[in-house]
């Protein structure tokens, strides 16, 4: 029996055929394709959540937090909540912010910057959480939360304080000194008024006894 072989059909190579190949890998698996074509196997969706401390000089509060909503505007996001107060001649409060997570970096520095131009900034913590579902497709991202925290302090707050030193063995010194130091004003109170007058009494027999002595022993 002879044995037949079958040659694939020219169609399959043919560019319409190689086309539509094309456009099947696009559709399962998102390779290539055109700006249209959402691309979700790979996306992830994250929680983004950053805190900002700031000091601020006296009086320049409210510069730092209309600079603050400003920039929100800018970016495309909204103030979600914001809180402020006045108390003993001092501004203090908290913005939140929610700005678009691709901005999210660009809204830091800019904070950061604000608040280093009129006083300087405490800390700033990041808080990134994947919420991803688990069947991996893609929704709305959420927007980034940018907190910020910020105080006036007083007109010269940023003085330069000596180190403190922690000495263990500082008070077992500091008690023989007040020993010692006891002992002396014990020996001055008491040696100073004896020696004052044992000299006193040598002086008079100096002064007094021995001429007296002197006399009576030539008259005899």
């Amino acid at each position: 029996m002879s044995q037949r072989y079958i040659y694939p059909s020219l169609d399959t190579m043919r560019p319409n055929t190689l086309s539509r190949q094309k456009d099947i890998l696009i559709e399962q698996y998102g390779l290539g394709g055109s700006p249209q074509t959402p691309i979700v196997a790979d996306e992830r969706i994250k929680d983004i959540k950053q805190w900002i401390q700031g000091e601020l000089r006296k009086g320049t509060f409210e510069e730092v937090v209309l600079g603050i909503e400003d920039e929100t505007d800018t970016l495309g996001g909204y103030v979600e909540s914001e809180d402020v107060t006045f108390t003993d001649d001092i501004w203090s409060g908290e913005i939140v912010a929610k700005i678009p997570q691709n901005n999210s970096l660009h809204f830091v520095f800019k904070v950061r910057s604000l608040i280093s131009e009129n006083g300087k900034v405490v800390s700033i913590v990041t808080n990134i959480k994947d919420i991803t579902s688990a069947s991996d497709v893609a929704t709305q991202k959420p927007l980034a939360q940018i907190r910020a925290t910020l105080k006036e302090i007083s007109d010269k707050p940023w003085q330069p304080t000596l180190p403190t030193i922690e000495l263990p063995f500082l008070p077992g010194v500091l008690s023989l000194l007040n020993v010692f130091f006891t002992w002396i004003i014990m020996a001055v109170i008491i040696g100073v008024p004896a020696y004052f007058t044992v000299l006193g009494i040598v002086l008079l027999i100096d002064r007094a006894l021995k001429p007296l002595t002197n006399k009576i022993l030539k008259k005899t």
